[in-house]
């Protein structure tokens, strides 16, 4: 079993924010903790993936990212940039806009990538904690679930 503090959560979450256009494909290493590219990083074959201790690091789903990005809204307060990224968020392409609504509070910016990294290292958590691959940092403790 791998160690929390061992792994490099924002890797892991960049693997799992790669919208897969390259074509590589994510794993990660569940001896070392290290994020592997079939192909870019390791000379692994489909055989010895299956055959090795590796899990597949999913894709999040654009749903989790556009909560993210509802949480983040839903927590400022009320003012003009609260107003704009909540317009963002009900346009088409919400994804874009937000990200182009955000360019005019350099403040609100700044908080967006603390809040979404914070958001992200929560998500690889209970990910790695799901597939069995560390202990649950809350179990025992009188911790409750954000």
């Amino acid at each position: 079993m791998l160690k929390l503090e061992n792994l490099n959560l924002e890797e892991i979450a960049w693997a799992m924010q790669n919208d897969r256009s390259t074509g590589h494909e994510y794993y990660l290493n569940l001896d070392t903790g290290e994020v592997i590219v079939p192909g870019l990083d390791e000379d692994l074959t489909e055989d010895e993936i299956e055959e090795g201790n590796y899990a597949s690091v999913d894709p999040l789903e654009s749903y989790e990212s556009y909560r993210h990005m509802e949480d983040f809204t839903v927590g400022l307060p009320d003012g003009e940039a609260r107003r704009k990224l909540e317009q963002a968020l009900v346009r088409s392409k919400p994804f874009r806009h937000f990200r182009d609504a955000l360019e005019y509070f350099p403040k609100e910016r700044e908080d967006w990538f603390t809040f979404k990294n914070e958001a992200m290292n929560q998500v690889v958590i209970e990910w790695l904690v799901g597939i069995k691959a560390i202990e649950d940092p809350g179990h025992g403790a009188d911790s409750q679930s954000p």
